[in-house]
């Protein structure tokens, strides 16, 4: 049968290793799942070989700091401080991958340097050359010494030598990629130095280039060497990103001095380069979450392609099979690298190998569980895939006496308690008020850019229907009609509702909620006051500057997106942020709403009042469970859970899958 996919899987090679398809894993630090000593847990090897079974080509690890006294903070994960462990486990991780034909590459990274989260340092930062801190700039970097940089290069060449021992089919070098420590050598913006290390493009690649020397030369020469490289950093300033179609002037590293560093590192013997784009002063492009576009790095790597001989291998938001297929057939990449979406789902590749690019759950790009947790120091998850990192614990365990099971709304942790009990072998019936499965994301999912979220809807629904749940739309219960189904047990799901504020005005006639503005329920003239900065009102914001109205953002806080209970994603904040002022957004921080009129909004700051003109106001200010359901279930004595946003508010879809995947398991 004729691959639907056929670019996807043909074999290529990086050195002598040869690799079975063109998908390989990106590297993706899992903050949370090390075992004692930074090296590789066997919950970590259960993970990669997860995605093995999955059907990816080759498996990138991440996040190896080959020198722990050099920078040492939270983030410095270095297993060569226990060498006999690590080699043991890499081995084990080698054999447990070679079962299925999967190829590993394991990375050595440099550290943070200038953007390393001061209040996680034990020390005063090191940088490549003096500088201020890149999140907070009143923190001094200090300059690494020369004999400093000999002394890194000698730790990533020893811990390359225990990477080779331990039989990993490569080794992946962090180099000059998403403004890292490893960066910061390569980039005239951050080196200053005067020594060997810097100066010329010859100076700033030296460290890049005598490591892959000394591996070849002191390991063996055919061993496999991959650098990770980025083509341009999109940056307008230190600290300042660029913003979709924003006409500007590069200030870090561009396409054309990328592709002449790759030659030089070509011709120093790396044997394939592992792409990306973006830094940490342009955050969100470096971890691109749902407002960017699907492949937004493609375009920029053909350049680089085209003038080197060795692999491409291009990430960037690669979340569909078609996409990845095109790139390499278009000659855009030789291969592709996809990351946040194997944690989504690890069968991707096999589901794009069986034609069934349907049967992926889809990576929404909301950056909860992986970037945002891993940034607060917090164990990484997935938003929409609850068996992250329990693989080898969440196999779904048969019902021992199938029962009639009732979820009450079917938003997605509904969905997901009644597909997760479904398989295990129960009767699951879904009893949704509206006219259709997905609750309040229904609403949230109106922007085109939730391309994404709106498949893992459809993807839900297919689920839904393949499990055997049945479903009845347009049935809102009481408690009673609840009590007369006769349910073994009920799961209530029944979301939550717009928390309305109380202030004065606040039910006039050109008041208007976030979700019915969303839905186009309402009139919206073009002076518009959101009142709430969260997530949902920045989004609401955004949404309203594209259609061209004159908004003014009021939040009661002192900064966008810092009331919630969950950390939310720097790169989800930043862009959004960006994205506002780009539009010229009027952001009022710190500010109460007095009174609401009918056509001003009347609000407070420091003391101070002022009159927002306003045709229409938008009230983003938060939302409150919808429970009563359940509380009247509870004391009519039924067995019911509680799920989603109707559990915990304000809670967000990472909390309603969870909740429902947990409930599902148990019932």
């Amino acid at each position: 049968m004729e691959s639907r996919y056929p670019e996807l899987f043909k074999p290529f090679k990086i050195g002598k290793v040869e690799i079975k398809n063109k998908v390989v894993m990106s590297p993706m630090l899992s903050i949370g799942w090390f075992e004692e000593h930074s090296v590789i847990s066997d919950k970590m090897i259960d993970y990669y070989v997860e995605r093995a079974k999955g059907g990816v080509g080759a498996v990138f690890t991440c996040g190896n700091v080959p020198d722990a006294h050099l920078e040492r903070c939270a983030f410095t994960i270095s297993p060569f401080q226990a060498p006999e462990r690590f080699v043991t486990q890499v081995r084990k991780l080698t054999k447990a991958l070679h079962q299925y034909d999967t190829k590993l590459f394991v990375q050595i990274w440099f550290g943070l340097g200038r953007v390393a989260f001061s209040e996680f340092m034990e020390d005063q930062p090191v940088a490549v050359s003096e500088g201020p801190n890149r999140w907070k700039p009143e923190v001094t970097c200090r300059a690494m010494t020369t004999q400093e940089i000999y002394g890194l290069i000698d730790a990533v060449v020893e811990g390359a030598k225990l990477i080779y021992e331990a039989g990993a089919d490569g080794i992946d070098i962090n180099g000059a990629y998403g403004g890292y420590m490893g960066d910061q050598f390569t980039t005239d913006v951050f080196n200053h130095r005067t020594d060997e290390f810097g100066g010329s493009m010859d100076g700033q690649l030296r460290v890049l280039t005598e490591i892959v020397k000394r591996i070849k030369k002191e390991t063996a020469q055919d061993c496999p060497v991959t650098c990770r490289l980025g083509t341009k950093h999109y940056m307008r300033a230190e600290r300042q990103a660029a913003v979709p179609g924003e006409v500007y002037q590069e200030y870090g590293r561009d396409v054309e001095e990328s592709v002449t560093m790759a030659k030089k590192l070509e011709e120093a013997g790396y044997d394939a380069f592992l792409m990306g784009n973006g830094a940490y002063d342009s955050f969100h492009w470096l971890y691109p979450p749902m407002y960017h576009k699907e492949g937004l790095w493609l375009d920029d790597f053909v350049p680089l392609t085209k003038e080197v001989h060795i692999p491409v291998i291009g990430p960037g938001k690669i979340l569909r099979p078609e996409m990845a297929n095109d790139a390499i057939a278009e000659g855009k990449v030789t291969a592709v690298a996809i990351g946040r979406a194997l944690l989504a789902d690890p069968q991707w590749v096999n589901k794009a190998a069986a034609g069934k690019p349907e049967d992926i759950r889809p990576c929404i790009g909301c950056n909860a569980g992986c970037i945002g947790r891993i940034f607060a120091g917090q164990t990484m998850l997935c938003a929409v895939n609850a068996d992250l990192f329990r693989e080898a614990e969440q196999a779904l365990i048969p019902a021992e006496k199938p029962r009639k099971i009732a979820v009450i709304g079917g938003g997605v942790g509904g969905m997901e308690t009644a597909r997760i009990a479904a398989k295990r072998g129960h009767d699951v019936t879904i009893y949704e008020k509206g006219s259709q499965l997905g609750g309040t994301t229904l609403a949230a999912n109106v922007p085109d850019y939730k391309d994404a979220s709106r498949r893992l809807l459809t993807w839900f629904e297919k689920e839904i229907r393949e499990s055997g749940v049945k479903v009845e739309l347009n049935r809102e219960l009481t408690a009673a009609e609840v009590k007369a189904l006769g349910a073994d047990a009920v799961v209530v799901s029944t979301g939550a509702h717009h928390k309305i504020p109380n202030i004065p005005g606040v039910h006039g006639a050109n008041v208007t909620t976030a979700v019915d503005m969303l839905l186009g329920k309402a009139q919206i003239g073009q002076k518009v006051v959101v009142v709430g900065g969260g997530q949902v009102g920045c989004e609401v914001a955004y949404e309203l500057l594209r259609a061209g109205k004159q908004v003014s953002l009021v939040e009661f806080l002192d900064g966008l997106m810092a009331g919630g209970t969950e950390p939310v994603s720097a790169a989800v904040v930043l862009m959004l942020e960006d994205l506002l002022n780009y539009h010229h957004a009027d952001i009022r921080l710190s500010t109460a709403v007095k009174e609401i009129k009918l056509a001003s909004v009347l609000v407070e700051k420091a003391g101070v009042t002022e009159e927002i003109p306003a045709d229409t106001v938008v009230l983003a200010a938060g939302f409150v469970e919808n429970n009563g359901l359940f509380q009247e279930l509870k004391d009519m004595g039924q067995e019911v859970y509680l799920v989603g946003d109707a559990k915990k508010s304000p809670g967000n879809i990472m909390h309603a899958v969870a909740d429902g995947n947990k409930v599902g398991r148990e019932i």
